[in-house]
């Protein structure tokens, strides 16, 4: 099996139509997360760090 990805514009209504050929022909569909929730789901997780200032974000990546 081979995953392609495709990045398109939304407001594209021959890519769109296209794509729903494909998914009717078979092809299955996984929508992935944008950046803003990546962000989400990574701050939900804990794994962003904090700091008051660039200088406490150097101390802790130094620890």
């Amino acid at each position: 099996m081979a995953t392609i990805t495709l990045e398109y514009d939304g407001r594209n209504r021959a890519i769109k139509q296209l794509i729903g050929v494909l998914l009717t022909l078979g092809a299955k569909e996984k929508k992935g997360y944008d950046d803003t929730m990546q962000a989400i789901a990574d701050y939900r997780r804990g794994n962003v760090t904090v700091c008051d200032s660039f200088e406490d974000y150097l101390k802790q990546v130094h620890e």
